[in-house]
Protein backbone atom coordinates (compact mmCIF):
# COMPACT_ATOMS: atom_id res chain seq x y z
CA UNK A 1 0.00 0.00 0.00
CA UNK A 2 1.20 3.52 -0.77
CA UNK A 3 2.01 5.65 2.26
CA UNK A 4 0.31 9.02 2.62
CA UNK A 5 3.66 10.83 2.32
CA UNK A 6 4.01 9.49 -1.24
CA UNK A 7 0.60 10.92 -2.18
CA UNK A 8 1.49 14.54 -1.43
CA UNK A 9 1.36 16.92 -4.35
CA UNK A 10 3.36 20.12 -4.81
CA UNK A 11 0.48 22.21 -3.47
CA UNK A 12 0.23 20.05 -0.33
CA UNK A 13 3.94 20.48 0.33
CA UNK A 14 3.64 24.22 -0.28
CA UNK A 15 0.85 24.52 2.28
CA UNK A 16 2.80 22.53 4.87
CA UNK A 17 5.86 24.73 4.33
CA UNK A 18 3.77 27.92 4.48
CA UNK A 19 2.07 26.99 7.76
CA UNK A 20 5.43 25.96 9.25
CA UNK A 21 6.80 29.42 8.35
CA UNK A 22 3.93 31.22 10.05
CA UNK A 23 1.38 31.78 7.29
CA UNK A 24 -2.18 31.60 8.62
CA UNK A 25 -3.89 28.26 7.95
CA UNK A 26 -6.72 29.76 5.88
CA UNK A 27 -4.32 31.80 3.73
CA UNK A 28 -2.13 28.74 3.20
CA UNK A 29 -5.22 26.78 2.16
CA UNK A 30 -6.13 29.50 -0.35
CA UNK A 31 -2.58 29.41 -1.75
CA UNK A 32 -2.81 25.64 -2.05
CA UNK A 33 -6.11 25.93 -3.94
CA UNK A 34 -4.59 28.50 -6.31
CA UNK A 35 -1.63 26.24 -7.11
CA UNK A 36 -3.79 23.12 -7.49
CA UNK A 37 -6.56 24.61 -9.60
CA UNK A 38 -4.16 26.54 -11.84
CA UNK A 39 -2.59 23.22 -12.73
CA UNK A 40 -5.66 20.97 -12.74
CA UNK A 41 -7.86 23.38 -14.69
CA UNK A 42 -5.10 24.49 -17.06
CA UNK A 43 -5.28 28.18 -16.29
CA UNK A 44 -3.64 30.47 -18.89
CA UNK A 45 0.16 30.41 -19.08
CA UNK A 46 0.21 34.14 -18.31
CA UNK A 47 -1.02 33.58 -14.74
CA UNK A 48 0.88 30.40 -13.84
CA UNK A 49 3.79 32.47 -12.53
CA UNK A 50 1.42 34.15 -10.07
CA UNK A 51 0.25 30.68 -9.01
CA UNK A 52 3.68 29.38 -8.01
CA UNK A 53 4.48 27.32 -11.08
CA UNK A 54 7.53 29.28 -12.26
CA UNK A 55 9.42 29.29 -8.95
CA UNK A 56 8.07 26.34 -6.92
CA UNK A 57 5.85 28.72 -4.95
CA UNK A 58 8.64 30.77 -3.37
CA UNK A 59 7.15 34.07 -4.59
CA UNK A 60 3.74 33.14 -3.21
CA UNK A 61 5.31 32.17 0.09
CA UNK A 62 7.28 35.42 0.34
CA UNK A 63 4.16 37.46 -0.43
CA UNK A 64 2.04 35.53 2.09
CA UNK A 65 4.63 36.08 4.82
CA UNK A 66 5.40 39.74 4.10
CA UNK A 67 1.97 41.02 3.03
CA UNK A 68 -0.77 38.52 3.93
CA UNK A 69 -3.67 40.92 3.20
CA UNK A 70 -2.27 41.70 -0.25
CA UNK A 71 -1.69 38.00 -0.93
CA UNK A 72 -5.27 37.16 0.04
CA UNK A 73 -6.67 39.95 -2.14
CA UNK A 74 -4.56 38.95 -5.16
CA UNK A 75 -5.27 35.24 -4.80
CA UNK A 76 -9.00 35.74 -4.34
CA UNK A 77 -9.05 37.84 -7.53
CA UNK A 78 -7.11 35.18 -9.44
CA UNK A 79 -9.41 32.48 -8.15
CA UNK A 80 -12.58 34.40 -8.97
CA UNK A 81 -11.37 35.20 -12.47
CA UNK A 82 -9.92 31.85 -13.55
CA UNK A 83 -11.64 29.17 -11.48
CA UNK A 84 -13.82 27.07 -13.78
CA UNK A 85 -15.02 24.09 -11.77
CA UNK A 86 -18.70 24.29 -10.81
CA UNK A 87 -19.55 24.20 -7.14
CA UNK A 88 -19.81 20.76 -5.61
CA UNK A 89 -23.51 19.81 -5.23
CA UNK A 90 -22.86 18.72 -1.65
CA UNK A 91 -21.29 22.07 -0.73
CA UNK A 92 -24.06 23.97 -2.50
CA UNK A 93 -26.76 22.02 -0.67
CA UNK A 94 -25.26 23.02 2.66
CA UNK A 95 -26.26 26.60 1.91
CA UNK A 96 -29.84 25.72 0.94
CA UNK A 97 -32.71 24.44 2.98
CA UNK A 98 -33.49 20.77 2.86
CA UNK A 99 -36.01 21.12 0.03
CA UNK A 100 -35.99 18.53 -2.69
CA UNK A 101 -33.48 19.33 -5.42
CA UNK A 102 -35.73 17.93 -8.16
CA UNK A 103 -39.09 19.62 -8.36
CA UNK A 104 -40.45 18.05 -11.53
CA UNK A 105 -40.68 14.50 -12.67
CA UNK A 106 -37.85 13.21 -14.79
CA UNK A 107 -38.70 12.91 -18.48
CA UNK A 108 -39.53 9.51 -19.81
CA UNK A 109 -36.28 8.24 -21.26
CA UNK A 110 -37.57 5.14 -22.99
CA UNK A 111 -40.39 5.65 -25.40
CA UNK A 112 -42.84 2.78 -25.75
CA UNK A 113 -42.83 1.11 -29.13
CA UNK A 114 -45.76 1.73 -31.40
CA UNK A 115 -47.76 -1.35 -32.10
CA UNK A 116 -46.84 -2.64 -35.51
CA UNK A 117 -49.71 -3.17 -37.86
CA UNK A 118 -50.44 -6.81 -38.23
CA UNK A 119 -49.63 -8.24 -41.63
CA UNK A 120 -52.09 -10.56 -43.42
Amino acid sequence: MIGSKEMLFEWDEWKTRAVALGVAEDLAELGKKIMRDAYMQRWPEAVLGDCGWDDDGFGMLALARAKPAEARRDWERLYAHHHRRPACPVEASQHRSNKAMVRTAAPLLVHPRKQEESRP
